[in-house]
C-alpha cells in the first residue's frame, strides 16, 4: 500500500501560487482538548418509544431497502420485530403493575427496576400475563405467531437461521398486524398525552407501510391463485407462512408450500403434525388429557400416520374435511374405531357392521 503522507510528485503539494502549504499545527502536549460544539445527548428513551424505535427499523427493512427484502433486511426484521413485540408487550404489563414483568413477581423491588438489575419475564410469559392476569382479548393465534417469530429469532442470534424469504415477511406482516392492533387498543390509551401523540403519528406511517407489504403477499398469492384453485379439495394453510398454499396431493415430493416454497419431502408425518399444531392449535398431549382423539392417525388407505381428520381445506372451508398428507386422499364418512384405540377408518352404517376397525375385531374374535 502506498504510504499518502507524502505527496508523490512535489508538484502536487503546491497551491495555485506554487507555494508548499506549511504543516499542520501539532497540539503542544498537555494542551486542553477542545470541547464539541454540541455536546451529544444521553441516551434515553422509554420502554415504549423503544419498542416504536424497533418498529421503525422493522418497517424501513422491508419497504425502504431493496426489492424485494434481501436476505440482511430480513435478518434485522426477524430480529427488531421480536424486540418491539417483547418491549410493547411488557409496557402494557407494567401498567398493571411493575412486579409482572419480573420472571418472579414476588421478588420485585423499587429498586431493582430503577437500576434495570432483574431478570425479566419472557415474551410468551408477558403475553400471557396480560390476557390472564390484565384481561386483555389477546387470540391464541397471534400468541403461536409470536412464539414462532420468537423461536427464530433465537435461532438466528444464536444458531443461525435458513428459511424461506416469502415466509419471513408473511409471517412478519401477520405479527405486524397484530402489533398494530395492540397499539391502538391497548397500549395508546393511558399514554401521556405528548408520547400518545408521538405513537400515533408514527402508527399513521405504519399503516400505510404494512399495506405494502400485504399488497405483496396478496399479489403473490393472486399469481398462484389459477394453479391452486385446480388442488383446492387438497389444500391447507401452510404451517410455515400460514397462507392457504399447503398441497398434499400425494405426490412423491412430499407436501409442499406453492407460497413459500417449503416442502416436506418423504416426510408427510411431520408435515401433519406440524399443521395440526400449528395451524390447528392440536397436539396428542392435549386433545387426549381432554377426552379427545389424536388429531393426526394411520390413513385407512396408505397406513402412513399422517391422516389429519380435523383438516380444513381451501375447497371445504370452514367446515372440517379429514385429509391424509401422504397419499393425498380426502375421506367422508370417517368414523373413530367405537374401541378407543385411535384408528379412523371409512364407514357407512348399514344396521349390521360394526364401527371397529380390522384389528379390535380381530382381537375380540380371537377371545372366543
Amino acid at each position: 500500500m502506498t504510504d499518502q503522507t507524502e505527496p508523490q510528485d512535489p508538484d502536487e503539494a503546491k497551491g495555485a501560487g506554487g507555494q508548499i502549504p506549511a504543516p499542520a499545527t501539532v497540539p503542544a502536549q498537555g494542551a486542553t482538548k477542545a470541547k464539541r460544539p454540541s455536546p451529544r445527548p444521553d441516551v434515553f428513551y422509554t420502554p415504549v418509544s423503544n419498542g416504536m424505535d424497533y418498529l421503525v427499523s422493522v418497517l424501513k427493512h422491508l419497504t425502504e431497502g431493496e426489492t424485494p427484502p434481501s436476505a440482511r433486511d430480513l435478518k434485522y426484521t426477524v430480529l427488531h420485530l421480536q424486540a418491539a413485540t417483547e418491549v410493547l408487550l411488557k409496557a402494557r404489563l407494567a401498567r398493571e403493575h411493575f412486579s409482572l414483568i419480573f420472571v418472579d413477581p414476588l421478588k420485585a423491588t423499587h429498586d431493582a427496576l430503577q437500576k434495570g438489575d432483574f431478570k425479566s419475564c419472557s415474551t410468551m410469559e408477558a403475553f400471557d400475563r396480560l390476557r390472564n392476569i390484565a384481561s386483555l382479548p389477546l387470540e391464541g393465534e397471534d400468541r403461536n405467531r409470536i412464539k414462532e417469530l420468537s423461536d427464530h429469532r433465537n435461532a438466528l442470534q444464536h444458531y443461525g437461521l435458513k428459511h424461506n424469504a416469502y415466509a419471513i415477511e408473511s409471517r412478519a406482516a401477520r405479527v405486524l398486524d397484530f402489533l398494530i392492533t395492540f397499539i391502538h387498543r391497548h397500549l395508546i390509551p393511558g399514554l401521556k398525552p405528548a408520547e400518545a401523540m408521538s405513537v400515533e403519528r408514527d402508527m399513521d406511517t405504519f399503516r400505510m407501510k404494512l399495506k405494502g407489504i400485504e399488497t405483496l403477499v396478496k399479489q403473490r398469492m393472486n399469481d398462484l391463485r389459477s394453479e391452486l384453485a385446480k388442488v383446492a379439495d387438497v389444500t391447507v394453510k401452510c404451517p410455515d407462512c400460514e397462507q392457504w398454499a399447503m398441497v398434499a396431493d400425494g405426490k412423491e415430493e412430499g407436501p409442499t408450500c406453492l407460497f413459500c416454497h417449503q416442502v416436506w419431502p418423504e416426510d408427510p408425518e411431520s408435515a401433519a403434525a406440524n399443521y395440526a399444531w400449528i395451524i390447528l392449535g392440536l397436539d396428542d398431549h392435549s386433545v387426549i388429557q381432554d377426552g379427545g382423539d389424536p388429531p393426526v392417525a394411520d390413513c385407512p388407505d396408505c397406513g402412513v400416520y399422517a391422516l389429519v381428520a380435523q383438516a380444513v381445506t381451501a375447497a371445504g372451508q370452514p367446515g372440517a374435511t379429514p385429509l391424509c398428507f401422504s397419499c393425498g386422499t380426502v375421506f367422508n364418512n370417517l368414523v373413530a374405531c367405537e374401541s378407543g384405540c385411535g384408528a379412523v377408518f371409512s364407514f357407512v352404517p348399514d344396521g349390521e357392521s360394526i364401527p371397529m376397525c380390522s384389528d379390535c375385531i380381530g382381537i375380540r374374535l380371537d377371545r372366543f
